[in-house]
């Protein structure tokens, strides 16, 4: 008899929907656990507000995803809708609240409760492990359905819980404590998380993975000299600080004998055009808009170097891509794949946004020797090597059980 997980989550893939921000992280993990002999049901929280915000939203989606960590619900339904993805059976519920970033009403609560319950029944699901991806609305929607069902819970979270305490002022204390396992999907996070609210006695780091085919027949680049070419992979928003990049290059590179090229779009586009031309570095600074994967993988293995050096990041699997491919990589302290880049040792890492720190960086790696900047590549290869999907999803699930 297949083990039975219920996982509830606020973002999902769903097949012809495209989303700013979003992410498709739970799915990988639930196609994997699928591969596994788990059956795995999903609970996709989709949250919608009064009509007037989604228009608003619509009007405005790319400013506001240049500035939100969330993603943008731009569609306003009340239906329900199953589908199946990779094996992976979908229940995508609608619940409401009146604004963005607030806490979901008692009312909502219940009705999403209903709905869970109702579709298990019908489906015959009895969970034999609960987890929740985001604690707004999962965790109260976890504690919830571990009283009716009475098994094992997880709540993994993905960025800032400064908010738990305001939402459950009366009951945070007790929603923590009745989780079983706790999951980050960074080392900062956690450290935040329980600097705040206790040191949870069953925890892990909640890494994701990439596909076994990119990392396959990975070999550390030979880089003879200073590193040259550059790549960015993601979206030019603000909090990212694509514009750093040029800035950083600009002081590295006195005699501008450098290229970067930027994968994706995003409002910071204009800016980094202007910054360019009056750095007159444009013709070193190329964009290549939105790619596919098989592109995108193909882009990192001509490059040098992978710099991304964003804020707010929970995780980023580029970067995983980039190190899969030997790129050296620099990527943002104390944030999400700080701990799976060991600065000096697979990659480096620099503050947030900072591009005088990032110029010196780039400089102190250029005087490094042929054999160390080779030593790192190897590393950062071997780093991906045990983070592909199928090691990140068994991980997590053995340590969810096994805890």
């Amino acid at each position: 008899m297949k083990n039975k997980i219920l996982l509830l989550t606020n973002i999902y893939t769903e097949p012809e929907v495209t989303l700013l921000n979003t992410t498709n992280v739970c799915h990988y993990f639930a196609k994997e656990w699928v591969e596994m002999g788990y059956e795995v049901k999903v609970i996709y929280n989709y949250h919608i507000y009064a009509r007037i915000l989604h228009f608003i939203a619509n009007f405005f989606e790319k400013i506001i995803a240049s500035s939100a960590v969330s993603v943008v619900n731009t569609i306003r339904t009340t239906k329900s809708k199953k589908y199946v993805l990779d094996g992976v059976t979908i229940n995508k519920f609608p619940i409401f609240k009146a604004l963005p970033r607030t806490k979901f009403p008692k009312k909502s609560i219940d009705k999403q409760i209903e709905k869970i319950v109702q579709s298990n029944k019908k489906d015959g699901f009895k969970p034999d492990l609960i987890i929740g991806h985001f604690h707004n609305p999962n965790l109260v929607l976890v504690n919830l359905l571990k009283n009716i069902y009475s098994v094992k819970t997880c709540v993994i979270l993905h960025g800032d819980t400064t908010n738990v305490k305001k939402f459950y002022s009366k009951d945070y204390i007790n929603l923590i404590n009745n989780i079983d396992v706790w999951g980050y999907r960074s080392r900062g996070i956690g450290e935040e998380f329980e600097k705040k609210y206790g040191v949870r006695p069953k925890s892990f780091i909640c890494y994701s993975g990439i596909p076994e085919s990119i990392v396959a027949n990975s070999k550390a680049k030979s880089i003879s000299g200073p590193i040259k070419n550059f790549i960015y992979v993601g979206s030019l928003i603000k909090r990212k600080h694509p514009i750093s990049l040029v800035r950083a290059l600009n002081i590295a590179y006195p005699k501008k004998n450098f290229s970067l090229t930027f994968i994706g779009e995003g409002s910071e586009k204009k800016k980094i055009i202007k910054t360019s031309k009056e750095l007159s570095i444009s013709s070193n600074v190329n964009f290549s808009g939105h790619l596919t994967r098989d592109l995108v993988t193909e882009n990192i293995e001509t490059s040098d170097c992978f710099i991304m050096i964003s804020e707010s990041e929970s995780f980023g699997l580029v970067y995983l891509e980039a190190m899969a491919k030997g790129c050296i990589t620099i990527g943002s302290r104390n944030e999400g794949i700080d701990g799976v880049i060991v600065h000096g040792e697979n990659g480096f890492l620099c503050e947030s946004g900072n591009y005088k720190e990032l110029a010196e960086l780039i400089k102190q790696i250029n005087n490094l020797s042929i054999s160390e900047k080779n030593k790192i590549s190897l590393n950062a290869i071997e780093t991906a090597k045990n983070l592909t999907d199928f090691k990140a999803a068994k991980k997590y699930v053995d340590t969810v059980i096994k805890i």
